[in-house]
């Protein structure tokens, strides 16, 4: 039995919040239905967050039918668990439930463990499948030993070492017993095995979303037609490119981009996002030469990072990278536990991760008559910074910098 094992396509994502990107995921997700084809696999796996939300643009429903409809036409079995991203917050139903019910995924598993058999000629396999609000039941899972399983979930392993709250099930509450472990919810391409031997795989997203995730991204074949499994990685060549750079004199900078950038060009990759740390150079100097990139169709978009000595000169960058270090922190309950509000902390959430006129427009009228909480938080805050560690309090300091900004906007 051939299976493909993809995850984190997060249909719907806008990265870096331009337009292209979001061509980018969709691209990159029709890229799996085309080694999925290519390979002939007999069984489709996606471990979780198939979309970036639980309410997603039409346009992620029409990719995501076209191309499951191509798999189911060549008689591929398609099963998938639901990520965090994939579950509405209030009751309404899942888009994986909307993609069954038109017929395009066979097996779905969003709010209870669901455990499926496929048969594929005079092989089988018994897939079990944990949805991400139920990863905590692994542990008690019992398994035949006498039959070919794969475990599908989508968690964060503690074994990762991320520091985060989320990061709550480790490999030894995993029980014995599958032929592969299909993983989902880390970005990156990983490779682990259980004390049993068995290969645990985060294939990884299928495109990138934050610099940290920069490189080649995977989709993962898995051959179970042996005694034990037999995996293969398979790029995704669809996949936009980045540069990276830390940049301390502007010419040297700009020549390095143009050099990486034609060099992608020659190898008909597409035009790259550029990430730049600036050491001793305004982000204006530079920004002006990365626009005349961007207009030449060298580069695609960029970014650009003040370093620590220019605190002034952080825009909106440095709110955007503190955002991004809250993927794997369950900050909605954190401020949850500060506030006492849940309204209240839903609204200071929004204007983290889209901080914008009108999330802060929203939390001030609500702040308008309660002095209370506005003199509480000032006091929690003040609190915490006491408490930080020196990067940690520069962070907090320049989030908060930030939502002033838009708050007098």
């Amino acid at each position: 039995m051939l299976i493909l094992h993809v995850s984190d396509t997060h249909l719907g994502a806008v990265p870096n919040n331009v337009l292209s990107r979001a061509r980018d995921v969709y691209e990159a997700f029709k890229e799996t239905i085309d080694i999925a084809l290519r390979e002939r696999v007999d069984v489709y796996i996606h471990t979780g967050d198939f979309f970036n939300m639980a309410n997603p643009p039409p346009e992620s429903y029409i990719v995501a039918y076209r191309g499951l409809k191509m798999l189911k036409e060549k008689g591929v079995k398609i099963i998938a668990i639901a990520g965090q991203h994939d579950l509405p917050k209030r009751y309404a139903m899942s888009p994986l439930s909307i993609l069954k019910d038109v017929g395009v995924i066979d097996h779905v598993a969003i709010d209870s463990i669901s455990i499926v058999n496929i048969e594929v000629g005079h092989e089988s396999c018994r897939f079990v499948c944990i949805p991400y609000g139920l990863r905590h039941k692994i542990a008690s899972l019992s398994i035949p030993r006498e039959s070919r399983s794969v475990l599908m979930a989508h968690l964060l392993l503690k074994d990762l070492g991320i520091p985060s709250a989320e990061a709550d099930v480790s490999l030894d509450m995993i029980p014995s017993g599958f032929s592969y472990i299909a993983l989902g919810d880390y970005h990156n391409k990983t490779l682990l095995r259980h004390k049993s031997g068995t290969p645990v795989v985060y294939p990884g997203a299928t495109e990138v979303h934050r610099v940290n995730e920069q490189g080649k991204k995977f989709v993962s074949l898995v051959d179970l037609s042996g005694s034990e499994a037999s995996i293969n990685f398979i790029e995704i060549t669809s996949v936009r490119p980045w540069i990276v750079l830390t940049c301390d004199e502007v010419s040297r900078c700009i020549n390095k981009i143009i050099e990486d950038s034609k060099s992608l060009a020659s190898n008909r990759r597409k035009k790259p996002v550029v990430y730049i740390s600036i050491e001793k150079i305004k982000t204006e100097t530079l920004s002006r030469f990365l626009d005349e990139l961007v207009e030449k169709g060298l580069v695609e978009h960029y970014i650009v990072t003040p370093a620590e000595q220019q605190e002034q000169d952080t825009g909106n960058v440095d709110i955007q990278g503190f955002a991004e270090r809250l993927e794997y922190v369950d900050v909605s309950k954190i401020l949850e536990n500060l506030l006492k509000d849940k309204e209240l902390a839903d609204q200071v959430l929004a204007l983290i991760k889209s901080p914008s006129k009108h999330t802060a427009d929203v939390l001030v009228e609500n702040l308008k008559n309660r002095i209370e909480s506005i003199r509480d938080i000032e006091s929690k805050l003040r609190q915490s910074l006491g408490n930080a560690d020196s990067e940690s309090r520069k962070s907090l300091n320049q989030y908060g910098q930030g939502v002033l900004r838009y708050t007098k906007a």
